[in-house]
């Protein structure tokens, strides 16, 4: 048994599409109700949190928007990863003010501008393997990747990085 097995994978899409219908509270709750139920698989699984301290009120906490903004993708190179799964983990990050990492390799400059030709059913002629696109939406990697001797990197790639993230040594 893996910690995400992929029942519990399943259940999860489920309730994320039912969310785009406004019906996700049932889905998730079973997801939710599979996770509790599972095997244990890790340490986590053996925790049992509790606490004395009063809830924080929601007014101190912060907002999700800001939330978002910390959230990054795992450096995974063009390549280890196919075209449309590279730029849909970019756009998305980029949707939610987050931040995917380009891994090793470069990328298109195609990239690095605003999607501005999408049409009413979500495609792009510049990005026709695509789907779901929105004129505005950006598919360049915030952070980039840079690795001695790796093809792709020019300047062009490197200042359309919000962040640089070098790899000092790495081994085969």
């Amino acid at each position: 048994h893996h910690h995400n097995a992929p029942p519990l994978t399943k259940q999860l899409h489920a309730a994320l599409e039912a969310s785009a219908e406004g019906k996700a509270y049932d889905k998730y709750a079973l997801f939710a109700q599979s996770v509790k139920e599972k095997p244990i698989t890790c340490l986590r699984d053996l925790l049992d949190i509790k606490s004395d301290r009063k809830p924080i009120s929601i007014d101190e906490v912060e907002p999700a928007s800001e939330i978002l903004k910390t959230f990054c993708s795992g450096a995974m190179s063009l390549g280890a990863l196919s075209r449309e799964a590279h730029e849909t983990i970019a756009i998305a990050m980029n949707r939610i003010g987050g931040k995917s990492n380009s891994g090793e390799g470069g990328e298109d400059p195609l990239r690095f501008e605003p999607i501005t030709d999408v049409d009413e059913e979500g495609k792009s002629p510049s990005f026709p393997h695509l789907s779901g696109l929105r004129n505005g939406d950006l598919a360049s990697s915030a952070v980039k990747q840079v690795a001695s001797g790796r093809f792709g990197v020019t300047a062009g790639y490197l200042a359309n990085g919000q962040q640089l993230e070098i790899k000092m040594a790495q081994g085969a």
